[in-house]
């Protein structure tokens, strides 16, 4: 398993379509399971929640709790994490990762995304055995 930290860099992969990496956020919602990944050139670990379009365009709704953000990341309870409105084109060296599932309460209307083709909330969870 590969997890960033400060000072941490990745190891360079083959590019992803947009298309790759929107199969492979679906994949990790639906199992819940986060994702490492680099958005906008910055390292992120998150968790994909709603996928779909706003405007037509690829857009995820993700908890990111783990990684860096030119706004920065919110400390919580739990350590720190936040919301995230993610372009799918500026996704890359997207993975699945090992690990707990990470979310904390959502206002029940994003605004990220007009067309919803898959909310983890509107699944049922797995039971784990």
């Amino acid at each position: 398993m590969r997890a960033y930290s400060e000072g941490m860099t990745r190891q360079p992969v083959r590019a992803q379509s947009p298309d790759e990496v929107y199969a492979l956020l679906r994949r990790a919602a639906a199992c819940r399971q986060s994702v490492a990944a680099t958005y906008d050139g910055l390292p992120r670990l998150l968790c994909p929640h709603v996928l779909g379009r706003k405007s037509g365009r690829p857009r995820a709704f993700v908890y990111q709790f783990e990684g860096t953000s030119h706004s920065g990341l919110a400390t919580t309870t739990e350590g720190s994490g936040g919301w995230r409105c993610l372009a799918v084109e500026k996704l890359s060296q997207a993975e699945l990762q090992a690990g707990a599932w990470h979310t904390e309460p959502r206002a029940r209307r994003q605004t990220c995304i007009d067309e919803v083709d898959f909310d983890v909330d509107a699944q049922p969870e797995e039971d784990p055995q």
